[in-house]
């Protein structure tokens, strides 16, 4: 067998499991209870999506397929909840995208698309200032760029259920403004 000199293994030098198991890895790290998060796990919703077997997990090449793609396989394969991991390429440094306006371009691409509207995007860049829970970098140790996608009543409902709970309580007025949550001091 040949070997495969596909663009992005060329020069990223990770295979799909190496990929895979780096996002892994910072999933794990989002799962685990945090004294900033009143000993709530960074992200609360991801360890039950993972159990339930209901987090879509794939790595997405822009060059090689668009983003409506990766949606219809998600969509196919009937999971609540994606995350795309995007790894640099010879096309597309990650690190020079805009977190906030692919975000935005992804949402109403998505609403704009009839089996997709339902769905939103949230975009987490590890390089971009992020912080939460006084001041944690929680995008920062991510290895990837990566892009969630969920349901929005879904999303609205978590974040309605955290409002309910103490997570916020560590939270600076920047870090409650900028997640859209109400001031809980």
């Amino acid at each position: 067998m040949p070997f495969d000199f596909s663009i992005p293994y060329l020069f990223n030098m990770e295979s799909r499991e190496q990929i895979l198991d780096k996002a892994y890895e910072y999933l794990s790290w989002l799962t685990q209870p945090h004294e900033s998060f009143s000993n709530i796990a960074v992200c609360p919703f991801i360890e039950p999506e993972i159990k339930r077997e209901q987090l879509y997990i794939d790595i997405w090449y822009p060059s090689q397929k668009s983003f409506m793609k990766c949606m219809e396989d998600f969509y196919a394969s009937s999971k609540s909840s994606a995350l795309f991991v995007c790894p640099n390429t010879s096309d597309i440094n990650w690190e020079q995208v805009e977190r906030s306006k692919i975000q935005a371009q992804i949402t109403s691409l998505l609403k704009n698309t009839p089996m997709f509207s339902d769905y939103k995007s949230l975009c987490f860049s590890p390089w971009e200032h992020f912080t939460a829970g006084g001041g944690i970098s929680t995008r920062k140790p991510s290895p990837y760029f990566m892009i969630n996608v969920a349901n929005r009543t879904h999303l609205s409902q978590s974040h309605k259920q955290l409002q309910k709970s103490a997570y916020f309580a560590n939270f600076t007025h920047d870090e409650l403004n900028r997640l859209k949550v109400k001031d809980t001091k």
